[in-house]
């Protein structure tokens, strides 16, 4: 029994830690779109990866619960595939191969915005759940690791 105590708050997290993280990404979501929206070139980059990954490890770090962190790092995988097609698809300003298409490693369009930012969709439902677990899982696990070894050096030191 005392061990499921020590891995309930690893999977659900602490509450309040949890509603923070949620809460933040929500705004990084907001505020990407209003960006993305506004002509910046907020689009899917190595910065978003890197962004993703510093949120699994902070949310490691003070224990916000893998099921929030893998589930945060979904919508924002979501919004990467979903954002620039639905932006195309509501301004009218789509076109094959612009800053309205989803990322993808072939090199494919669609003919159509609709399909685009259907092709975005299921993309971000397949795909995005597979890397939001891949980096959510592993840097989480970095977080949780680097925050018991400070508490040890603490104790010890």
């Amino acid at each position: 029994m005392e061990r499921s105590g020590r891995i309930w708050p690893h999977i659900v997290g602490r509450s309040r830690n949890r509603q923070v993280l949620v809460l933040a990404v929500i705004a990084l979501v907001l505020l990407a779109t209003g960006g993305f929206v506004l002509g910046l070139p907020v689009g899917f980059s190595l910065g978003w990866i890197a962004v993703a990954f510093g949120i699994a490890v902070a949310a490691g770090a003070v224990r916000a619960g893998l099921v929030p962190t893998v589930g945060s790092l979904w919508l924002v995988t979501l919004w990467w595939f979903v954002c620039p097609p639905l932006v195309g698809y509501l301004t009218g300003d789509w076109a094959t191969a612009t800053r309205y298409s989803y990322p993808r490693a072939l090199g494919y369009g669609y003919s159509t915005a609709a399909a685009e930012l259907r092709g975005g969709i299921e993309a971000g439902l397949t795909s995005g759940l597979v890397a939001a677990v891949l980096i959510g899982t592993g840097g989480y696990l970095i977080g949780t690791v680097t925050s018991w070894a400070a508490t040890q050096l603490k104790r010890r030191g």
